[in-house]
């Protein structure tokens, strides 16, 4: 096309526009967090219509945060969240938010933290059905690797909501049967530790999800974790 054609013109506004809009959303998709950055968020969010919207916001805004990984990034993560459950505290974002944090806690090693938070994201998901997250299988995970046999019982019931999904990815599967092969391990049952690794590192192996228009998405990629080596050993013995 002609620079001077009314069709490259049409183009150049739309790429424009798109790039106006992403901009324009990228104010709670920050990965630093300098006075500036932090200056121009609150100034966003004060301007956003609803307590759903600024506690959607802040949220995502976490999880990116979250995301860099750095301790001091952490932190400032969990002050967001707590930010969000003291004064915007919507239903459908709880749940959520109490899991978002809990990850933080435990990637800062502070466990004990960490299962309380994993706890309420579990309570509040029963309180309100209809909002669901992946706490069920981080409690688990959070439980077998650090070997917190008191709560054994409670991640092995947490793990009943996999049965009551309709959609089972074959990560979902591989955590929830690798959580189960640990435990049994550690209890010394060691032929269902065998079985559940085995259903847990053939779900691992699958190299399409399911779904006919999204056959990559819930597939584990990451086969050189710990939790993933725990299973495999177990398999193996």
């Amino acid at each position: 096309l002609k620079a001077s054609s009314p069709r490259w013109k049409r183009n150049r506004r739309q790429r424009r526009r798109n790039n106006q809009r992403a901009m324009a959303n990228d104010w709670f998709r920050k990965t630093s967090w300098d006075e500036a950055d932090q200056a121009d968020f609150f100034a966003r969010l004060k301007r956003s219509r609803t307590a759903g919207n600024k506690a959607q916001f802040i949220r995502i805004q976490a999880g990116h945060l979250e995301g860099v990984g750095s301790p001091d990034f952490l932190r400032a993560a969990i002050k967001l969240l707590d930010k969000m459950l003291a004064e915007f505290p919507e239903r459908f974002e709880l749940a959520s938010a109490c899991s978002q944090k809990a990850s933080c806690l435990a990637k800062l090693d502070e466990i004990d933290q960490a299962v309380v938070y994993y706890q309420r994201a579990l309570e509040t998901e029963r309180e309100f059905p209809n909002v669901k997250t992946n706490a069920f299988l981080e409690f688990g995970k959070l439980v077998v690797e650090n070997n917190l046999t008191r709560f054994f019982d409670e991640a092995l019931e947490e793990l009943k909501e996999l049965d009551s999904r309709g959609i089972k990815f074959p990560s979902d599967v591989f955590q929830a049967f690798g959580i189960r092969s640990i435990i049994a391990a550690k209890r010394g049952e060691t032929g269902k530790a065998k079985e559940f690794a085995k259903v847990a590192l053939e779900a691992a192996a699958k190299a399409h999800s399911g779904l006919r228009y999204h056959s990559t998405v819930g597939l584990v990629r990451d086969k050189e974790t710990p939790f993933y080596k725990s299973v495999q050993a177990i398999a193996q013995s």
